[in-house]
């Protein structure tokens, strides 16, 4: 093959070889509604996002999904607890389950009130407690930048000091 035609013929390779190498962190758009899109907008804000673990909270119902954030605006790691309330799943309307649960923690959010009684919880630093929809996230921490971030995707936190 002359070096004329493997140039051609490699050109389109390339083309989409540097274009995809020069595109920034895209993000597939919209609000925060449940567990993927927390971590698309965390990740459309530069910030690296790692599944470490499923999570385990008694004051909510089921499973969560611990994730470590890192680089963006951060000076230092942290890690949330994200609360999926799929829809599917449970069978019913995921954001009226998950807003129940948020309903049933105390303002502090150190204790919640289940069906069983009153279940209560302590943490490593102060709790953050947000909710969005179809997600309840828990951040225990005091970094004023992971605060924030959550409030600007999340809204207001619902629970905690």
């Amino acid at each position: 093959m002359s070096d004329v035609v493997r140039a051609i013929s490699l050109a389109p390779v390339l083309a989409l070889v540097l274009g995809c190498s020069a595109s920034p962190v895209v993000s597939h758009g919209g609000p925060v509604r449940d567990n993927v899109s927390l971590i698309d907008n965390l990740r459309a804000r530069q910030l690296i996002v790692e599944p470490v673990r499923q999570a385990k909270l008694e004051l909510v119902r089921g499973y969560g999904t611990a994730l470590a954030l890192s680089g963006g605006p951060l000076q230092r790691p942290a890690e949330l607890l994200s609360f999926n309330y799929d829809s599917n799943d449970l069978g019913t309307d995921g954001a009226q389950v998950a807003q129940e649960d948020a309903s049933r923690i105390s303002r502090d959010g150190t204790s919640a009130t289940t069906p069983t009684g009153v279940v209560h919880t302590t943490y490593d630093g102060p709790p953050h407690l947000f909710r969005r929809e179809r997600v309840i996230v828990l951040y225990v921490g005091d970094d004023a930048i992971v605060i924030t971030l959550l409030t600007e995707l999340l809204g207001a936190q619902f629970a905690g000091r």
